[in-house]
This record gives structure tokens, C-alpha cells and sequence, in this order.
């Protein structure tokens, strides 16, 4: 035998051990030796053989109770139902509307509504509210975003059985899924996090039974496979923007496969490599931005009425809506105006009102004891400015009183005095007769912005504090018009170069709880834009509307497209406000903390967010064991000393590993994030956790793999639990988790109410913050 034939021959061997391992394996029919010296269950009886079937049809149900278990229950707005509901009823409205997330989840949402014929008229708007007097088939929204909840189990099983893992790997993992308090709580409410999770598993699966065929390439199966994928991974982004982390996952998995392909041992030409490359670049690359856009394009086409997302967007955005503000009452502003600001992030009307700023603060600072400027949510009288011009006003003067004595000028002479971007000008409060005015005094609640005031018109020692340049954002040159409702400014000083700015956290009893406006030292800020929505007694002739529709300039899909995705990534990155439930990615797989969903302070009731303890803290032992096995196999391969059999080293690195790498990508790349996290940014991540404690198991209980190894998740099985000690264990791991999961129901189902005692003895951790303690 030459070497050549001998090292194709040693791989031959080495390649169907892999396809045996690996879910390739012969028929197990043909494949069992009856005098097999493994030990397990005795003989291939009825039971054995179809025990794979049995145990997905107990996955299945048990799943569906846990998710559907009094799904009517509470009928009140829990949690962030006040915020994917909302956005549901916007859908069947087809109002716009903003959200940091892609649409398809919020899609689905609507879709629920829209199938038992709700017609989105309730909002969600506070927590609490309560469904059945506001007529919101809320049951049937909850039971339909809860199927995405309930196939997560039997996914896993799938995905497990069809990575070679026994009857009994595959079962106690879907277990473990089916009783997580957290992923029940999270599946059976109108959220989006399951939805996701569904297609991110869905991807997952469809990548194992794609990567199965691969010596079947470039096949109708294997091409059907390899494209759910792709199609599955632009839905689990189309969800959520995390849902990228799947790609990461699988493009690994990819990167190793292609290694392996490119391999001249092999016998692969280089055009045949470039084909495998080309087919998945497009399928996995290609397909999910073509799936991603397509949502989009269906979000753009379904929401075409002008809604609570307008302000967020550009003018020319806002205008191709039907019914915005700006193609009714987009006019330019003249000098002699008296206009009203309105910030773009927040909505407050920039007011004023004759009371003062009190001589100290809270803290103990000296104010100016000025007139108070302030941002209030309703637009009174107090919120009218008159622009002035700081140049030509000999000129303005006769121009404001022809104006003022009823004359009809013309429309060459009003456009001489219309604002442009850049110009100089004077802001007079009309109600008491005063100009706007910053100058080097600290602001009432931020000390490091300067304070907004008032100046009498007759003061002219200080006039250069009240000299204001408009910006407007956008702007190509020095004669873009200022324009109602199109046009986007900051009103920056001339002298300190502060921008007009607010917050919203509100003032003191002595501001009126309005909100704080002061002059930010970062005047390009994005949170310093303002409109004019309005010019107090200008309305629209039936003449001027028409000519407005017209000046509309039409904005493709892809504008659109580019523009939302820069909000919604910068918003997202924005998302750093303090909340009280809010953890950090470390305390995550340790299950220091929880979050309130709801709570009933009649009954005693609450939904708190919390995984099964047993469960994470198991799969965390898991997850280390398993680090410290790979390192133990590897120093003793290199030591030429294996403890273990081939086929269970490579099942162990490649299956495992896998499995290991997509709980590292759902999980550490929180770590790098800057926005506000919570404990159900986790769950992806807990569920590969679970996946990795059920192949512990089986490397622990299993000598035999290709005797307990399943080829399909509906396929026979030979065996399904190796030894009477595997039995106990399987069993303990599985009544420890239902034990503990009935523990925390009645805070994961809100059901019951709980006594003080009760609720402190499910107080495991200092750190759970649970309500009515006492």
C-alpha cells in the first residue's frame, strides 16, 4: 500500500466516524451489533425504538401548559406591553411611529391584533391598565405572540437530536428550557424577546441540518437548508438588532467548515471551493439584508400616516406622511412674527412667565433672581416670541408698521424680510415685553450650562447677551429659509456660543414642574434641535396647502431606510438612563437580580422577572466544567495519553463546542455595550447554557455514542439511558428544576398572592427585590 493510499484511507476512516458522530450515521438498523458490548436499556423493544418520538411529544405539551397556563391572567398592561403593544395598535392604524428595534416582532404583534380583528384603539399607555373595560382582545394578542414561546422547547430538542445527542441529552435539555421561570414569564406576554429567540433557534437548526448534507453538496436539500438559514437570520435581526449575534455564531461555524473544505487533502479544486464560498456569502450574507430590507419596506408601506414618530425624522421624511403638520402649515417666518418653539426631542414650548428664579437653590447656589424661562408641555400665551432683527432697524420699523396697520404687502417685500439660517436676531417675549437672554450664571439644575433669563427691552448695557443666531440644521447655505414645522434650528448665542437647550427632568414646585432650559455648552448637539411649529394667527388658504403638497419632494425606500437606521442606532446607544431594575452582564448567569413586570397591591400579586435558579446555577457549573474538560482533553492529546474514544473527543469539541461559542456570542458582547441592560438580555445566552448542561450529561453518562446517538430529532432510537446511575441523575436534574420552577410560579404567573413570610422565603438572594415583603 502506498502512502498516498494509505493517508486516504486512514481519512476515509477518519470521515465517517465524523459523519457517524455528527448525525451522518448509517441507519441504526444496519448499524447495531445485537451483541454490542454497551451497556443500556434492554433490547430495541416498540417503546425504545420510538422513545425519540414520545419524548418530543412530552416536550411539546409540557411546553404548551407552562406558556398557556391562565394566559388570561393578569388583565392589565404588564411591563413592556406598554410599549410593543402601543406600537401594535400604531400598525392597524398605520400611524408612524419610532422604536430603537427593527419591526418584524412588532409586525407579528399587530398581525395577532389584526387576525381577531382589533383595530388598535387603545394605546397601553401605563402599566396597569386594564384590558377588558378598554375592549383589547388581549388574550388572544398574549396566545398568539406565546406560540413563539411554547415551539422554543421543542426547537432545542430538535436541535439536540439532530447534533447527534441522545434521547435522553435531547429531553432534559428541552426540560430544562420548558421550566425557566424567566423564559415563561418573558413567552407569555406581549413582548418581543421570544419572537426573536424563535428565529434565532430556527437559524440555529436549520444550520445543523444544512451542515449535515455536506457531502451532499449544492443539492435541493442542502441548498433548502443552507437558505432557511440565511432567510431565518434576517428574521432573528429583523426582531432585534441583537439578533446579529446569531450570525456571528454561525459565520463561525462557516469559517471552520470552509477551513475543512479548502483542504487539497480533500481533493477540492479551487473552483469548487469558490463555489462553496460563493453559495454561502450569498445565502448568509446576501439573504438576510434582503430578508432585513423587506421588513422594512413593508414597515415604510404599511405606516403612512403621519403619527408619534414624526418628530424624529427629517423634514423632508416627515412630509411624504399623510396628514403631517408640514404639508398643511409649512410657511416661512418673517421678522415680526410672533412664533413658538418647540423642542425637537422632548415637545416642550419654550414659555416664560413674570416669575423670578429663587435667590438659592437647593444646593445652595445664587441665582440672578431673573425671569424664569422654562419648557412647558402646553402652549399658552406665555409661549409666543416675537423675532426681532439686530440689523436694519430703521428699515424693520416702518416694515412692522405697515404690517400692524392692516396693509397688504406684496409678495416680493414680505420675502426681503424673511429668516434665513445664519441670521442675527432678537427673541421678545411678548407676553412681558422682554428679550431672551443668556449670560455667565449657572443654571438652575445644571451647574455647568448657563442660565436662561429675560431682559427688559430698555436695558442696553447687556444687549449683546440677547443677540441669538438661528441654525438651521441642514442647511446648505445662507439662504435657507426658516420655515414652520420643515425646519429644524438651533438658537445659538452670538456672544457665549451656547445653544438653547432642555432636559426632562422637571423643576422644582417654584418652576411650575416645568422643565429646565439653560444654554448648552455643546451647541451641535443633536438634543439642542428645535421647530417652530406654529406663527400665532397664520392659517393656510385653500391655495397655499395646495401649493405645498406640491413643493413635497418624493423620498425613495432607501432614504428612508438609511435615515431610520441612524436614529435607531443612535437612540439605542442614547438608552442611559438610570432604571431601577436595570443589572450589569456579570450578574446575568449568577441571577443577582430580577425585574418587576407587575403588581397588584389589592391582592398581593406581582410578576417579577427571574430565571430558575437551579437552573442557571447548574448550567454554570456546567459551562465551567466543560471549559476545564476541553483543556484536559487537549493537554492529554498532547501528552499522547486520551481517556476518551475518538468519536466522543471530536462530538465533544465540535457539536459542544458549538454550542459553547453561541452561548460566548449571546452573551459577552453585552460587555462592550453602553446603554442601559436588563436581566432578559440573557435569555438567548441561558438557553445555549441549558443546551451545554445536557451534552455535559451525556459525556458524563455516555461510553457508547453511536449506540445513544440520534440521527433525526423523529428518527429511531437504540438505546436511551445508558445505566441505572444515569437514570438517577437525569431524573434529579429534572425534578430539582420542575421543583424549583413551581417554587417561583406564583411570581412568574402573578396567580397567587403571596404572604410576607412566603414571599421573604423566595428571597434567595438579598438582591431580589420582591414587593409587599412586609
Amino acid at each position: 500500500m502506498t502512502v498516498q493510499e494509505s493517508q486516504m484511507r486512514r481519512r476515509a476512516v477518519k470521515e465517517t466516524a465524523s459523519k457517524q458522530t455528527e448525525g451522518e450515521a448509517a441507519p441504526p438498523e444496519a448499524a447495531h451489533d445485537s451483541k454490542s458490548k454497551g451497556k443500556g436499556t434492554a433490547g430495541p423493544n416498540w417503546l425504545v425504538r420510538n422513545s425519540s418520538k414520545y419524548a418530543f411529544m412530552l416536550v411539546v405539551a409540557l411546553s404548551f401548559v407552562t406558556r398557556y397556563w391562565k394566559i388570561w391572567d393578569p388583565a392589565q398592561v404588564v411591563f413592556d406591553e406598554v410599549h410593543f403593544g402601543k406600537f401594535a395598535s400604531y400598525y392597524l392604524r398605520r400611524q408612524y411611529y419610532f422604536d430603537v428595534h427593527p419591526p418584524l416582532a412588532k409586525m407579528v404583534v399587530a398581525l395577532g391584533g389584526w387576525l381577531v380583528g382589533y383595530d388598535g384603539h387603545f394605546l397601553f399607555d401605563k402599566i396597569g391598565m386594564d384590558y377588558m373595560s378598554n375592549g383589547v382582545p388581549y388574550i388572544m394578542m398574549r396566545s398568539w405572540v406565546a406560540l413563539f414561546g411554547f415551539v422554543l422547547s421543542p426547537l432545542v430538542y430538535m436541535i439536540m437530536a439532530e447534533s447527534g445527542y441522545s434521547v435522553a441529552a435531547s429531553l432534559l435539555a428541552a426540560v430544562l428550557v420548558t421550566f425557566d421561570n424567566a423564559l415563561v414569564t418573558q413567552g407569555r406576554l406581549i413582548l418581543l424577546d421570544n419572537i426573536m429567540i424563535f428565529f434565532m433557534l430556527a437559524a440555529i437548526y436549520a444550520y445543523v441540518r444544512f451542515f449535515k448534507l455536506r457531502y451532499r453538496a449544492f443539492g435541493t436539500q442542502w441548498w433548502s437548508w443552507l437558505l432557511s438559514t440565511g432567510f431565518m437570520l434576517g428574521c432573528a435581526m429583523s426582531c432585534k438588532l441583537v439578533g446579529v449575534l446569531t450570525m456571528g455564531v454561525i459565520g463561525c461555524a462557516v469559517l471552520f467548515d470552509l477551513w475543512r473544505i479548502i483542504d487539497i487533502r480533500r481533493g477540492t479544486t479551487v473552483k469548487l471551493c469558490i463555489q462553496h464560498f460563493m453559495a454561502r456569502a450569498f445565502a448568509l450574507i446576501a439573504v438576510p439584508l434582503i430578508v432585513y430590507l423587506g421588513f422594512f419596506y413593508v414597515h415604510f408601506a404599511v405606516l403612512t400616516r403621519t403619527g408619534p414618530g414624526d418628530a424624529y425624522h427629517t423634514a423632508n421624511f416627515q412630509m411624504q406622511l399623510i396628514d403631517n403638520p408640514m404639508t398643511k402649515s409649512s410657511f416661512d417666518v418673517h421678522f415680526g412674527d410672533e412664533i413658538a418653539f418647540r423642542h425637537r426631542d422632548t415637545g416642550v414650548y419654550l414659555d416664560s412667565n413674570p416669575g423670578r428664579y429663587p435667590l438659592r437653590y437647593a444646593d445652595q447656589r445664587v441665582s440672578s433672581q431673573g425671569q424664569q424661562v422654562t419648557g412647558a408641555k402646553k402652549l399658552s400665551d406665555n409661549g409666543y416670541w416675537r423675532i426681532k432683527p439686530v440689523n436694519n432697524a430703521e428699515a424693520y420699523a416702518q416694515f412692522i408698521a405697515r404690517r400692524q396697520s392692516g396693509e397688504e404687502l406684496s409678495k416680493e417685500e414680505m420675502a426681503k424680510w424673511v429668516v434665513h439660517h445664519t441670521d442675527l436676531v432678537q427673541l421678545e417675549h411678548v407676553a412681558t415685553n422682554t428679550n431672551l437672554r443668556t449670560h455667565d450664571v449657572a443654571s438652575p439644575m445644571t451647574a455647568t450650562n448657563m442660565e436662561f433669563t429675560t431682559l427688559p427691552l430698555n436695558n442696553t448695557a447687556n444687549v449683546d447677551d440677547t443677540i441669538w443666531q438661528i441654525k438651521i440644521d441642514g442647511a446648505k447655505s445662507n439662504s435657507t429659509k426658516l420655515q414652520t414645522s420643515a425646519s429644524f434650528i438651533r438658537v445659538v448665542s452670538h456672544k457665549h456660543g451656547v445653544a438653547m437647550w432642555t432636559h426632562s427632568k422637571p423643576l422644582p414646585d417654584w418652576g411650575h414642574k416645568h422643565q429646565e432650559i439653560n444654554g448648552n455648552k455643546k451647541p451641535e448637539d443633536k438634543s439642542t434641535l428645535w421647530t417652530v411649529p406654529k406663527i400665532r394667527g397664520r392659517t393656510a388658504t385653500a391655495e397655499e396647502l395646495e401649493e405645498m403638497k406640491k413643493k413635497v419632494v418624493g423620498m425613495g425606500f432607501m432614504a428612508k431606510f438609511i435615515e431610520l437606521q441612524g436614529l435607531m442606532i443612535r437612540h439605542n446607544n442614547a438608552l442611559t438612563t438610570v432604571h431601577p431594575f436595570q443589572s450589569t452582564p456579570i450578574t446575568w448567569p449568577l441571577l443577582l437580580r430580577g425585574i418587576s413586570f407587575w403588581t397588584d397591591k389589592d391582592s398581593r400579586r406581582q410578576i417579577y422577572l427571574l430565571g430558575n435558579p437551579v437552573g442557571w446555577w447548574t448550567a454554570n457549573c456546567a459551562l465551567l466544567l466543560y471549559g476545564m474538560l476541553v483543556v484536559a482533553l487537549a493537554v492529554l492529546e498532547r501528552r499522547n495519553a486520551p481517556v476518551v474514544d475518538s468519536i466522543v473527543h471530536r462530538h465533544m469539541l465540535r457539536s459542544t463546542g458549538f454550542l459553547a461559542a453561541a452561548w460566548i456570542w449571546h452573551y459577552a458582547p453585552f460587555f462592550l455595550m453602553g446603554r442601559s441592560l436588563f436581566l432578559h438580555h440573557y435569555l438567548p445566552a441561558s438557553i445555549f447554557a441549558y443546551m451545554v448542561t445536557a451534552a455535559v450529561y451525556q459525556f458524563a453518562s455516555v461510553i457508547d455514542y453511536q449506540r445513544f446517538a440520534l440521527k433525526h430529532w423523529y428518527g429511531r432510537a437504540r438505546a436511551v439511558v445508558p445505566s441505572p446511575v444515569a437514570a438517577v441523575a437525569f431524573v434529579g436534574l429534572v425534578c430539582v428544576q420542575v421543583a424549583c420552577f413551581l417554587y417561583f410560579a406564583p411570581l412568574t404567573y402573578g396567580t397567587a398572592g403571596l404572604s410576607p413570610d412566603e414571599v421573604n422565603s423566595r428571597r434567595w438572594l438579598s438582591s431580589y427585590d420582591l414587593h409587599f415583603q412586609k
